[in-house]
């Protein structure tokens, strides 16, 4: 029975739904693709001969006469960070809804050369791109000839359209957080001044030093990529300094930089909190489920995709939409990880 109605569907074309509907194929066209206005009542008639049929549209044919793939391309670092997943889900969601698919590539240790072979394969596959840019990803996004939305991301001599956190904002909490708690040596784990976001979260942490008059001390700033190994050895090198000039406190400037740290804690039998500080940006399961929790930025990453994703049908229906970098939220989630110093 099911090989029959398989079958069956297979062999079902346009023509057949036009001689069931009673309109011509021209008009079937028009109201499954929208293409222009045509009465309820037919549209009606159409779409009941679909349901009664069971015909299925042949996308590639669709694409041929729209123009559009309805297929959006989405890159990212790396699946190993929760906050990449979140993205991806926020944006998947909304495109699903709207009647699009979504392909998703990591872009881990890509060269330049492996962006431009990416753009060969898919560029006239997709209507459009999503990127969650790796912190020393420079590319120019636009010379792809579609429509691109950037997420997470700092770029200021572009003309993109960006959805971001004021990551200058979150670090300078972090670091008022500790310094509200007798902390003055302050180490920041990550993060390359003047790169993109992790950049903007060393601003932040320098800004509220500077305006609580507390020098930065540079032999215990450990800058580096926004990967578990950089808080791995950042937390090792600092622990082995002599207890004198040892940091009170850590910043991570992400998520899996933040867990190498707490894997160095777990290592050596120390606890943050007692032993040593630590706070870091996103609300991974790792710090809301140790103990004690890490005091983190919470940023709504669901919604940073799904927010990426609806500018970007805006951009393919040529609406405008502003502002062209969307700002959101963050929040300040403390928990036991940040002790207190003061008398």
């Amino acid at each position: 029975m099911e090989k029959e109605f398989l079958r069956r569907q297979k062999e079902i074309t346009i023509k057949d739904v036009a001689r069931k509907a009673g309109v011509a194929v021209s008009t079937v066209s028009r109201v499954l693709n929208g293409l222009d206005k045509v009465s309820d009542k037919t549209k009606r008639k159409v779409q009941a001969a679909v349901d009664e049929l069971g015909y299925v549209q042949n996308q590639l044919a669709v694409s041929m006469v729209t123009g559009q793939t309805k297929t959006i391309l989405m890159i990212v670092p790396d699946f190993t960070n929760d906050f990449n997943g979140a993205v991806i889900q926020g944006a998947e969601t909304y495109l699903k809804k709207e009647g699009y698919t979504i392909l998703v590539s990591s872009s881990a240790d890509f060269k330049e050369s492996d962006y431009e072979t990416l753009r060969l394969r898919f560029s006239r596959m997709v209507d459009g791109i999503l990127a969650v840019p790796s912190p020393s990803d420079a590319l120019n996004y636009n010379h792809w000839g579609k429509p691109a939305v950037l997420i997470d991301c700092w770029r200021p001599e572009n003309d993109y359209y960006t959805v971001e956190i004021d990551n200058a904002k979150g670090a300078y909490l972090l670091t008022e957080e500790m310094i509200k708690k007798g902390h003055r040596r302050i180490a920041f784990v990550g993060g390359i001044l003047g790169v993109s976001l992790g950049g903007q979260r060393i601003l932040g942490f320098r800004r509220a030093m500077a305006d609580y008059g507390i020098p930065v001390d540079e032999t215990i700033q450990k800058p580096g990529v926004h990967f578990q190994e950089t808080g791995i050895c950042g937390m090792e090198e600092l622990l082995s300094l002599p207890a004198s000039v040892r940091p009170t406190g850590v910043i991570a400037v992400n998520n899996l930089t933040c867990i190498g740290c707490m894997e160095v804690l777990l290592g050596r039998n120390l606890t943050a909190g007692r032993d040593i500080s630590l706070a870091g940006f996103d609300d991974h399961p790792a710090a809301r489920y140790t103990a004690p929790g890490i005091t983190v930025i919470s940023r709504p990453s669901i919604e940073m995709g799904r927010e990426g994703a609806r500018i970007l049908l805006r951009l393919l229906q040529n609406e405008k939409t502003e502002p062209r970098r969307l700002i959101m939220d963050l929040s300040l989630v403390r928990r036991g990880s940040v002790k207190c110093l003061l008398p």
